[in-house]
């Protein structure tokens, strides 16, 4: 299950989701030299992506048809358009793993009218392809699309998607070390689609199917992957079935001021449905929002992860990356479960700019007796917000996240739950 439901993108509002498209997150290492040279990689594209949407010259985008296009709207346009449109942009993004990458995203946004009950608002649907190469030749290409039925009683949500991906290995457990670092490759063919139908006013209920071919893998001779001790260490075939429910209170999908948001789901991996191991996932979040002065949110989080099985490695529960625990890399820690929470304020500064700053503290673990306070894994940080679109409450955010091993910058769209 996609971390984030219901993200709809509307009509003059840049099309990005987190779970979707982290090829628009930019993390950045700090803790390793050249330090300078990468705050000066991450000023410069910041600046450049200032440039593209126009903010330089933002008093004027009201006037400015193409600032307009990308998303950048009036601080007096609260009003969301209900307009079918469509949408391009480019993909410009940095990561120490793959350096510098390009890429194009287009997508067409629509609304779904209920002929039965005129003037009746259903949330935006979108349909989109992305594709991107980097520096280190690593290709993906993938479509994706998230449709409300009218009336928004079903909601459909799937992804097509062919990836080349290099990545890195640490080992498993809390007991691995930077020194163990080990690079492998893959190719990837996956396909989800899901079904929710709308039980009340804020429950929703369904199923979700996934799909996942992991095959052609490259690893270091001599290494842990190379051995072949560990569990899908040469691909596979992922197959499940899965349930999922979830109950949405919130006011805004992308950045609430008020409300409640919870998400169980499981999924079934078998070997009679075409899986190569048969384990099961199960996940469990929860989210609050507090408005406790005008525009001055308190957020909380907290999110489970369990498998059960025989988990390939690839599968198992991670923890870190833009949203849960950021100052950790994505692929450092890995085991079987995984729990983290997170609190985070975030307020208004002057025009369209904003502040936040974020603790959170979370964990992986084979056992609930491998869960010490010596290994807990901590972060503290900060970020800075622009405004792209006030209707949508849309902001371009740029994170600071410090951990035990060191500092990650962020750049992403949306916020990081």
């Amino acid at each position: 299950m996609p971390e984030e439901f219901f993200r709809y993108k509307l009509k003059k509002t840049l099309i990005f989701d987190k779970a979707q498209s982290s090829s628009w997150l930019c993390p950045i290492e700090v803790n390793r030299p050249p330090y300078r040279h990468r705050l000066l990689k991450l000023a410069i594209a910041f600046s450049m992506l200032m440039n593209l949407c126009g903010i330089v010259n933002a008093k004027d985008a009201p006037q400015n048809k193409i600032w307009s296009k990308l998303g950048i709207t009036p601080l007096t346009d609260t009003l969301i358009n209900q307009e079918t449109g469509y949408f391009a942009a480019p993909i410009v993004f940095y990561t120490p793993d793959t350096r510098w990458g390009l890429g194009v995203s287009a997508a067409t946004i629509f609304h779904l009218k209920d002929k039965m009950i005129p003037g009746l608002t259903t949330r935006a649907s979108y349909l989109r392809i992305s594709a991107h190469y980097t520096q280190q030749k690593q290709k993906d290409l993938w479509g994706e699309w998230n449709v409300f039925s009218a009336g928004e009683r079903y909601f459909f949500r799937g992804e097509f998607r062919v990836r080349n991906f290099p990545d890195k290995f640490y080992g498993i457990g809390n007991r691995t070390s930077k020194k163990e670092q080990e690079s492998y490759s893959y190719e990837m063919i996956t396909c989800k689609t899901m079904i929710l139908k709308k039980l009340s006013r804020f429950l929703f209920l369904g199923v979700d199917a996934h799909y996942t071919h992991f095959y052609n893998f490259k690893t270091e001779k001599g290494k842990k992957l190379d051995s072949g001790k560990i569990r899908g260490y040469n691909g596979g075939v992922g197959s499940a079935i899965g349930f999922v429910a979830i109950m949405d209170q919130r006011d805004n999908i992308m950045n609430p001021y008020r409300g409640n948001y919870a998400e169980f789901s499981s999924y079934f991996y078998r070997r009679f449905l075409g899986s190569t191991f048969g384990f099961t996932v199960i996940n469990g979040e929860y989210r609050k929002y507090w408005q406790v002065r005008h525009k001055h949110i308190l957020a909380f989080q907290t999110k489970a992860r369990f498998t059960l099985g025989d988990v390939p490695f690839i599968e198992m529960s991670q923890i870190g990356n833009d949203d849960m625990l950021r100052g950790y890399p994505r692929n450092r820690f890995r085991d079987n479960h995984m729990f983290g929470a997170q609190l985070e304020y975030r307020f208004p500064v002057f025009w369209r700019m904003g502040l936040t700053t974020f603790v959170g503290a979370g964990d992986i673990f084979s056992r609930a007796a491998d869960i010490r306070m010596n290994s807990l894994k901590y972060t503290i940080g900060t970020g800075f917000r622009f405004l792209l679109n006030p209707a949508e409450r849309l902001n371009l955010r740029l994170d600071y996240g410090y951990g035990s091993q060191g500092g990650y910058f962020y750049l992403a769209f949306t916020e990081a739950f």
